[in-house]
């Protein structure tokens, strides 16, 4: 069984208490041992990755879901950045959340399905 670390902890403050406990449960579950990198965002780093790029939404106009504190990104441990995109643990990872979401009842979109984004999960609307 997987523990939440510190860095976990500090990126769930402020997130959407339904998705801190699918990502409690699905680190009690989960096979692969990640971390949450980042869950609430602030105006102005969400500005930032929309200037270089990184995000569509630029924060005022058009929130992203961290802002609201409905998403979060997850690496698992040892993560580098030149991995393969198509390296098996983001699967498993994104079946562990899915798993975790269905036992709590909780509705999950992956970026991961959207086939750029593996490391977001954030709540469905209505949720």
């Amino acid at each position: 069984m997987n523990k939440a670390s510190r860095r976990t902890r500090e990126n769930l403050k402020g997130v959407n208490h339904k998705l801190i406990a699918v990502v409690g449960y699905a680190l009690a579950i989960s096979e692969v041992d990640f971390l949450v990198n980042e869950g609430l965002r602030t105006t102005e780093k969400q500005q930032e990755y929309f200037k270089t790029g990184a995000s569509q939404l630029d924060g005022i106009n058009k929130k992203s879901n961290h802002q609201l504190g409905r998403a979060v990104d997850i690496y698992y441990v040892g993560w580098k950045n030149t991995d393969s995109s198509n390296d098996p643990r983001w699967k498993k990872l994104r079946d562990t959340f899915e798993l975790a979401g269905k036992q709590l009842g909780v509705n999950l979109v992956f970026g991961y399905d959207w086939g750029w984004d593996k490391p977001h999960i954030e709540l469905a609307k209505g949720e």
